[in-house]
């Protein structure tokens, strides 16, 4: 606290005698115009009364007082009342040039000139003071709006904690305000600088003998308890921003206005700073929540994935291994073949597993180069072909003539019609038809797979792309007694390789009637023209790495 008190030190002892001065300065600036005021007054009424007697004439003061009253208060107005009292008797009322008088009823008269004086002097310092009154109401709304204003476009806690202090040097400044230092307790309780503003220049000493920087500290408190510290160093006149002494008593010298001020603003910090530990604790439980429910869903997803072909695989070569039984080849060589089709079932899964993680972690960019998506198409149909995946379905391409280059990378963009399509076998009956539309617009290359499927709920149609999200309920009613199989990892790997190529992907469904799942891929202007062209290395794959696995909606 030493440290901190010494940082804030400053030439402290020469404001407030500057602000002393001024104080002494204004105070006898106002009864010198007081006084001339009077002077002038006098003056014309001389002249008026060298060429005609004119009665109550002595109400010219009124004007001097009135404006004295309007423009610097009550005590102006009061001093200019008894000097034109004084005045008007001593030149203007027999015997001239003394202060007595000879006849009574010149007593009435200036009696009178001294209650009117006075009257509407004191009148005038009412209505400016509740003017002025006024005006720091609306100042002390304008400023808390505006704090409110600050605490809500503060988009980070360290932007937040410096835009607090800095706006306590610019409103307290008058006060005597010169630095603001925000403390705030770390992990232990211990209260450490979160944020300081103001001048700074720790340089620069104090005169020897100078009075050391007044210092205000005033702790920040909410229901839930203190939040945080806040100290102000300057001029002894900060003392005045807080009512309340360090024995709970009254400060001498408080100023209320300031004071009530300075204390909303206290209370608008501390309200900011436990706004934004509340949201820093609502972001870490969301998180935790996060990685429960994916840890959740990874567990139940992938523990069954894992089971059953490990399960298969472990019957086979337990069935091998029996001595007792006289295995015939073909017998033997189905067993090997439930070994060989459970291990690419596994060897699937990890895959799947590692290219989300390679994609999410942007390491998988695309290696773009000019491609036609029809030789993609073939090379995904042949190879789900090869595997038997398509026996049953009538997979049907539809595709325009004089189909574009586009840039893409070929495996990749291979991967996610492999798992269109899949997805679109998996949820459809035997015997039903699979479409894989290929279309243009002005910039994309359009592709959607459909099936004849049990189709996606309305509410499910984006987080279908979502990683371990399967949906719910989904029963094949050609498959009553198992669901349908998978760890949701399929889409999820779509949507991340489409959006790092900077394509979009959606769904669309009517429950019952199958579902449509359509991907883009962006069409360049400057695409060559009949033979390709070799692609110069530096032109590869220039895509954002930021948006590889990041969640975005789209919508057809």
């Amino acid at each position: 606290m030493r440290v901190l008190s010494a940082f804030l030190s400053k030439r402290v002892a020469a404001l407030a005698a500057v602000f002393h001065r001024r104080t002494t300065r204004a105070w006898l600036a106002q009864g010198a115009l007081a006084v001339a005021g009077v002077a002038a007054a006098t003056l014309i009424i001389s002249v008026i009364q060298f060429f005609a007697h004119i009665s109550n004439i002595s109400l010219l003061y009124l004007p001097v007082v009135l404006w004295l009253a309007t423009r610097y208060g009550r005590w102006p107005a009061i001093l200019a009342s008894v000097l034109s009292f004084l005045s008007y008797d001593f030149f203007f009322i027999p015997p001239y040039h003394l202060f007595t008088v000879d006849a009574p009823t010149e007593w009435l008269s200036l009696f009178a000139l001294l209650a009117t004086a006075l009257t509407l002097g004191h009148m005038t310092a009412q209505v400016r003071a509740r003017a002025h009154d006024a005006e720091e109401s609306q100042r002390q709304s304008d400023t808390l709006y505006h704090l409110a204003q600050l605490i809500a476009a503060s988009e980070n806690e360290p932007e937040l904690y410096e835009a607090l202090t800095s706006q306590a040097v610019a409103v307290f400044a008058p006060s005597g305000a010169r630095t603001c230092a925000l403390l705030l307790p770390d992990e232990t309780g211990a209260m450490e600088i979160a944020a300081i503003s103001g001048e700074r220049d720790v340089g620069v000493e104090a005169p020897p003998g100078a009075a050391r920087p007044a210092i205000l500290r005033r702790p920040l408190k909410t229901p839930r308890g203190v939040v945080g510290k806040l100290m102000i160093s300057g001029t002894p006149a900060i003392h005045g921003l807080w009512m309340d002494g360090a024995e709970g008593g009254e400060r001498a010298g408080a100023d209320p206005r300031q004071a009530a001020l300075f204390s909303a603003f206290c209370d608008q910090m501390a309200l900011a700073i436990e706004r934004a530990a509340l949201g820093r604790e609502a972001a870490h439980a969301a998180a935790l929540r996060e990685s429960d429910r994916l840890k959740d869903a990874l567990l139940s997803s992938v523990t069954h994935d894992l089971r059953t072909p490990l399960a298969s695989i472990k019957a086979a070569a337990s069935s091998l291994l029996r001595g007792d039984i006289a295995w015939s080849a073909p017998e033997r060589r189905e067993l090997l073949e439930s070994i060989d089709a459970s291990a690419d079932r596994l060897n699937r899964l990890v895959g799947n597993l590692l290219d989300l993680s390679r994609l999410e972690a942007g390491v998988a960019r695309p290696d773009l180069d000019w491609m036609l998506i029809s030789d993609v198409i073939a090379a995904v149909l042949d190879r789900l072909d090869l595997s038997g995946q398509t026996r049953g379905y009538d997979i049907r391409v539809e595709e325009p003539d004089n189909l574009p280059l586009v840039l893409m990378d070929h495996e990749q963009i291979e991967q996610t019609l492999t798992n269109l399509i899949e997805n679109a076998i998996k949820y459809s009956p035997q015997g039903s038809v699979i479409r894989a539309r290929v279309s243009t617009s002005e910039a994309e290359l359009i592709v959607s797979v459909s099936d004849q499927g049990i189709g996606i709920p309305e509410r499910e149609l984006e987080t279908v792309f979502n990683k371990f999200y399967r949906v719910r309920q989904a029963r094949l009613p050609w498959l009553p007694g198992r669901p349908p199989a998978g760890t949701g990892l399929g889409l999820a790997i779509c949507a991340s390789i489409v959006r790092a190529h900077g394509g979009r992907i959606w769904a669309e469904s009517a429950p019952g009637e199958g579902a449509t799942l359509t991907f883009t891929l962006p069409l360049s202007h400057d695409r060559p023209q009949g033979a390709l062209p070799d692609l110069p290395e530096p032109s590869r794959a220039q895509v954002d790495p930021g948006m590889v696995g990041t969640s975005q909606e789209t919508s057809p």
